[in-house]
C-alpha cells in the first residue's frame, strides 16, 4: 500500500513539475491549505465557468497553485470577480487569482524576449509600470524592472500607469502579463475589505 502511494505522490509530482512550465493563472492561497484551494479552484473554474480541461497543480511554494485553462485567463478572472461580487466568503482558500499571459524560463534574456512579444498591448502613447513578485529565485527586484523597461519605449509612470508589466518569478519558471490595471487581478481579501 505505502509502495502505491509513493508511486502516485512520484507521478503527481511529475505531472505538476512539467504543467508548472504552461500555466496560465496563478493562485494564492493560504499557507498549507493548497489541497482545499485546489478543490475551490476546480469548482469555480471547472465546474462554474465549465473549463473541463482545466489543470490545477500545487508547486515547491507553500500557498501557491498554478492552472492550466483553456479559456481566457483575464476573461476567467472577469467572472470569478462577478462571482465574488455576489459571494464573496464563497471564496476561503483561494484568496488571488492572477492572470499569466506568457511562461519562460526564469532568466533576463527570456523574460526580456516574452515581454517584446507583449509589446503590442502597449500603445505608443501610453504609459507603464513594471511589477515584480519574486519566489525562490537569485533573480533581483530591480534588475528584473531595468531589463524589462529596457524593451519597452514608452513613458513610465509609477503612480498612475495605463498598462502594468507583471512578472511573476516562481523559480525556474516566471509568468508575464501586461495588466490594463490592479482589477485584472482578483484579490477577494482586497474585496472584502472593501465592501466592508
Amino acid at each position: 500500500m505505502h509502495l502505491v502511494l509513493g508511486l502516485v505522490d512520484l507521478y503527481t509530482q511529475i505531472c505538476e513539475g512539467i504543467l508548472l512550465g504552461e500555466f496560465n493563472l496563478l493562485v494564492a492561497c493560504p499557507r498549507e491549505r493548497e489541497r482545499a484551494a485546489r478543490s475551490e479552484i476546480q469548482y469555480f473554474v471547472g465546474d462554474l465557468i465549465e473549463d473541463p480541461e482545466l489543470k490545477v497543480s500545487k508547486t515547491h511554494i507553500s500557498g501557491l497553485l498554478t492552472c492550466k485553462t483553456s479559456l481566457d485567463p483575464f476573461e476567467v478572472v472577469q467572472k470569478l470577480r462577478e462571482f465574488a461580487l455576489e459571494n464573496p466568503y464563497q471564496f476561503r482558500f483561494a484568496i488571488r487569482f492572477t492572470p499569466i499571459e506568457q511562461c519562460v524560463e526564469s532568466n533576463l534574456e527570456s523574460i526580456k524576449d516574452a515581454t517584446r512579444n507583449l509589446l503590442e498591448k502597449i500603445g505608443e502613447d501610453e504609459s507603464f509600470r513594471v511589477t515584480v513578485r519574486r519566489r525562490h529565485t537569485d533573480l533581483e527586484n530591480m534588475e528584473v524592472v531595468i531589463a524589462v523597461a529596457s524593451v519597452i519605449q514608452r513613458k513610465v509612470d509609477l503612480d498612475n500607469p495605463d498598462k502594468i508589466v507583471l512578472v511573476e518569478i516562481v523559480g525556474d519558471v516566471t509568468g508575464i502579463s501586461i495588466l490594463e490595471d490592479e482589477t485584472d487581478i482578483l484579490s477577494i481579501m482586497t474585496m472584502r475589505d472593501d465592501q466592508y
